[in-house]
Formats: C-alpha cells, sequence, structure tokens
C-alpha cells in the first residue's frame, strides 16, 4: 500500500511529492533548500522577488520555507501555461518590503558560496540539490529506463550544481537541449544514491524493487539462452554422430565395428536426443561423458574415411 501514489499519479510527480514533504530541521539546511529552489527558479523584479515554479509541491515547499525562516508577506498567483494544458504555473511573490533585501542578500550568499566552490555541511548540502530537485528534476518510471533530469537555463548553472554532485560522489552528465541545459543520471545506483542523498526513501524502495526484478530477469534471461545453446549443440552433435552411424551402416555395416563401438552406435540409434552422459549411464557397466565422447570421435573418424574411400565427402 505504501507504493500506491507511485501507480496513481506517476512515479516523477510522486518521488516530488514525497521529497516536498520535508522541511528541514535546522534553519541552515531550510535556508539552503529554498536557495536551491530560488538558484533555478527565483528571479528579482521590479514587483519583488519571485519564485517560479511548475509543480504544486515545489510551491508549498517554497511558500512554507519562506514562512519558516522570514514570515514575510507573500503572494501567490497560478497561471496556466497553454489554452488547453491541464498544468499550471505557480508564482511566489515576496512583494518590496522591509525584509525583501535580507531575504535575497541570505539567498545569495548560498549561492555565491556553492559557485566558488566552498560546500560546508553535508546536511546543507543535500537540502540545496534537493531544492534544485524540487524545482526542475524528473525520474523516468524504472520499469521503462533508469534516467532521473535536472533541467535548467545554463551551463553555468549546471556546473554549480555538478560540482555539489560531486562533492557526494555522483557523476552526472551534462547535455544542450534547445534553450535549455539538462543535467542527467543513468546508472541504477547513482540514482539511488542521489534519492538516498535527497530523502527519498519510497521511492528508493521503489527503484530497489525494479532494479531487483530486472536483475533477476537478466539472469533468468542469461541462464535459459546458455541452456538454449548447450541444448542446441547437443543436437547438432547428435545429428551428426548419426548421420556418422547411417553412413558406417550403409557402406560397412555396423558388424564391422569393434564391440565397444557398435554399442555405442546402437544406443545412439536408440536414443538420438539423449546427452553423453546419459548414453554412458545406459551401457553395462556405465562409461564416462568424457568416454562416450572418445567412442563418437573413434566414430567419426572411421566415417570420415569411408567418405574418402567412395569420393562420399561432405
Amino acid at each position: 500500500m505504501g507504493w500506491l501514489p507511485h501507480v496513481i499519479m506517476g512515479f516523477s510527480r510522486a518521488t516530488r511529492e514525497e521529497l516536498a514533504r520535508i522541511i528541514p530541521e535546522r534553519s541552515c539546511c531550510q535556508l539552503a533548500e529554498l536557495a536551491g529552489l530560488a538558484f533555478v527558479d527565483g528571479t528579482m523584479t521590479p514587483q519583488g522577488y519571485d519564485v517560479t515554479v511548475g509543480q504544486a509541491a515545489a510551491a508549498r515547499t517554497v511558500y512554507l520555507l519562506f514562512k519558516q525562516l522570514y514570515q514575510p508577506y507573500m503572494e501567490i498567483k497560478v497561471r496556466h501555461r497553454a489554452r488547453f494544458s491541464k498544468h499550471s504555473i505557480y508564482v511566489i511573490r515576496i512583494p518590496q518590503q522591509p525584509s525583501l533585501e535580507m531575504i535575497c542578500t541570505n539567498l545569495q550568499s548560498v549561492q555565491s558560496r556553492y559557485a566558488e566552490g566552498d560546500w560546508g555541511r553535508d546536511c546543507c548540502r543535500r537540502a540545496f540539490l534537493r531544492g534544485v530537485y524540487l524545482g526542475r528534476g524528473s525520474l523516468t518510471n524504472p520499469r521503462k529506463t533508469y534516467h532521473l533530469e535536472i533541467v535548467i537555463d545554463s551551463f553555468q548553472q549546471a556546473a554549480i550544481i555538478q560540482g555539489c554532485m560531486e562533492t557526494f560522489d555522483l557523476t552526472c552528465g551534462v547535455i544542450k537541449r534547445k534553450n535549455h541545459v539538462a543535467l542527467y543520471l543513468k546508472d541504477g545506483e547513482q540514482i539511488a544514491k542521489l534519492l538516498t542523498l535527497l530523502g527519498g526513501h519510497t521511492a528508493l524502495l521503489r527503484l530497489e524493487s525494479v532494479r531487483v526484478a530486472k536483475g533477476m530477469r537478466n539472469q533468468v534471461n542469461r541462464l535459459v539462452n546458455c541452456e538454449t545453446a548447450n541444448m542446441d549443440k547437443t543436437l547438432e552433435a547428435a545429428m551428426r554422430q548419426i548421420e556418422n552411424i547411417r553412413l558406417i551402416e550403409e557402406k560397412a555395416g555396423l558388424e564391422s565395428l569393434p564391440k565397444e563401438l557398435k554399442e555405442i552406435a546402437m544406443i545412439r540409434l536408440e536414443y538420438p536426443y539423449a546427452s553423453l552422459k546419459e548414453l554412458g549411464q545406459s551401457l553395462d557397466p556405465p562409461l564416462s561423458k568424457s568416454g562416450v565422447n572418445h567412442r563418437f570421435r573413434k566414430l567419426e573418424v572411421f566415417a570420415e574415411e569411408l567418405r574418402e574411400r567412395q569420393g562420399d565427402r561432405v
């Protein structure tokens, strides 16, 4: 039942909803998370400071963090993306007021420190990345493929986010897409590690469940393919052995063979699909797999000699 939201609303949205419910206890982490959201979605305008996000979960987080840290007067506006789109854009605005300058200074301070590589505490870096992900992140359903993406506006932003992720030994790719830049992870382990850092434990369990299922399926497929290949080889060898025996029977007669070769030839004709091990166990006394194979090699040599003599080479 704990994974039901993932089924109802989609894996990416459910992950964002889970992360949006996390409000850090430390004020420094609250500021870092808000700075992460503002870093990718914040803009200073003549009317005040706007944080514009495309998801209700991210909008709630922005509102709660501003309220927790500064208790400013805020305006919230909802706009539709397009005429027929069901999706909305949420604008959380801090209008001109005495605390606005301090808010902007604090947010800029965090962003500037990270831009200079002054990373500070692990907990704050995790909160910063969670803010960035809430604003611009998405995660493909792992049943389809492993792909986590953060879409931002510039390579400069990408470099800072990439540097922050590298402090946790996470290596992401960067690609240009029209007017945007995308950071991405395609490795299941790396995505799992990032979800752990962000606090997405339910999403992580879901991801790991899929990874285990995929791993088991791949292992079964490898075993089946290997078994099929072995069966093909066994049948191919058996058909070749029967071909040799029929040739000997036709050109020289099985009575011309030594006792042990005649015996193995007769058993092969009786059990055309049996393995070498099964044929060996049918003998009295039983013979090992290598022993049976040795007798078939002798039959093959005999058959080749007949082909050469009869001009019936295949």
